[in-house]
C-alpha cells in the first residue's frame, strides 16, 4: 500500500475511491473495503482511501477534549495496509476544507486532482458542509462529473450494528467481546515501554510500563484483563492492569497500564508494543496487603493464562 500527502503528486490508475474516518477500520469498515477492492478490479484499476488528519473535531474545536479514538492515524494505517488497500490519502483537515460543500470536494478533489472513476460510499455516509447532500444527490455530480457511484448496505456483525460509536460504548463499559466481535479482530493499544516502580518485580510479577501513542486515544475502564502482548515481532501472552495500583501506589495521582508478559523475562525499556484485548477480568481492587494481592495474581494468572492459550500460534 503506497501512503500519500501530497495531492500534487498522487497517481492513480482508474481510482475507485471511498472517503471517512473509518477509526476502528471494524467490521462494517472491511466490508466496505472489500466491494472497494472489487470495484477497482472491476475497472482494472486501483483502489484509494481518503481520510483526514487531524480530526474535524480537533479544528473545529467541538469538544475536541472528549474525543476518543478506536485507532491511531498509525493504526488505521498498519490496518488498511493489512486489507490491501492500493492508495492510502491523508487529507490535511482545515476549516477551509470544513467550508466546501460536497460537490466542491468532488469538483476540486476527486475529479480535478485525483480524476476519480468510482465513488463507494458507507450507508449512512456524507461529507462536505454540514452535510447537506444526500446519496440521490451525489448520484447526480456523479452524472455531471462522468464518474460512476455505488453504496453500501448497513452490516451486522452477530446481530451487532458495525458503529465506531457502539463499540466506543462497550469498550467504555468494559464489554470487550462485544467491542472485538464489531472490530472483526482485538482491539489494541499501542505504546512505549517506559521506566516505572519496579514494584512488579519484588513480588514476582515484572510489568511493562506502556506509555501510550496517541493522547486521544480511548482506553479501557481499570481493571485486570486478559491480553496478547506483540512484542520484537513475536506473541505473548499477558496480564494487564489498568488504574491506579491501590494496594501499593500510595500517591494516586496517576492512572497507569502495566502488563506482565507470560514466560517473558528480556529488558524492552523503550521498545514499541502492541497490546490485544482479550477480556475483562475483573475491576481493580485494593488488598489489606502485598501478599493478598499476590495472592490474587496467582489466581488471576492461572485463569487468564487458561483464556490467552487458545490465541497464541502454537509454539508461541
Amino acid at each position: 500500500m503506497k501512503v500519500h500527502s501530497d495531492l500534487s503528486t498522487f497517481k492513480a490508475h482508474n481510482p475507485a475511491v471511498t472517503i471517512g474516518m473509518f477509526d476502528g477500520v471494524h467490521s462494517g469498515h472491511r466490508e466496505l473495503l472489500k466491494q472497494l477492492i472489487g470495484k477497482a478490479q472491476q475497472l482494472n484499476g486501483e483502489s484509494v482511501v481518503i481520510t483526514f488528519w487531524p480530526h474535524p473535531r480537533m479544528v473545529l474545536n467541538q469538544d475536541k477534549e472528549a474525543l476518543r479514538f478506536l485507532t491511531s492515524p498509525e493504526e488505521r494505517t498498519i490496518l488498511f495496509s493489512q486489507l490491501g488497500i492500493d492508495h492510502l490519502l491523508l487529507i490535511p483537515f482545515t476549516k477551509e476544507l470544513a467550508n466546501l460543500t460536497s460537490e466542491e470536494f468532488i469538483t476540486d478533489f476527486l475529479v480535478k486532482q485525483i480524476n476519480i472513476k468510482h465513488l463507494l460510499v458507507g450507508f449512512n455516509h456524507r461529507f462536505g458542509k454540514g452535510r447537506q447532500h444526500s446519496f440521490s444527490e451525489y448520484e447526480d455530480f456523479a452524472k455531471t462529473y462522468n464518474f460512476s457511484i455505488s453504496q453500501v448496505e448497513a452490516v451486522l456483525t452477530n446481530g451487532l450494528k458495525t458503529s465506531s460509536s457502539d463499540i466506543r460504548n462497550y469498550l467504555s463499559n468494559g464489554d470487550i467481546t462485544n467491542a472485538n466481535t464489531i472490530l472483526g479482530y482485538h482491539f489494541l493499544v499501542s505504546g512505549r515501554v517506559v521506566g516505572g516502580q519496579q514494584l512488579g518485580r519484588r513480588i514476582g510479577y515484572p510489568t511493562a510500563n506502556i506509555e501510550v501513542n496517541e493522547s486521544h486515544k480511548l482506553i479501557p475502564p481499570d481493571g485486570v484483563y486478559a491480553c496478547l502482548v506483540r512484542v520484537e515481532g513475536k506473541l505473548f501472552g499477558g496480564m494487564l492492569n489498568i488504574g491506579y495500583r491501590p494496594t501499593v501506589n500510595h500517591n494516586v495521582d496517576h492512572r497507569s497500564l502495566e502488563v506482565h508478559i507470560f514466560d517473558f523475562n528480556r529488558d524492552i525499556y523503550s521498545e514499541e508494543v502492541q497490546v490485544e484485548f482479550i477480556e475483562r477480568v475483573r475491576e481493580e481492587m485494593k488488598f489489606e496487603n502485598v501478599d493478598a494481592l499476590m495472592q490474587q495474581l496467582q489466581k488471576d494468572e492461572r485463569m487468564i493464562r487458561s483464556v490467552v492459550c487458545n490465541y497464541l500460534p502454537k509454539g508461541e
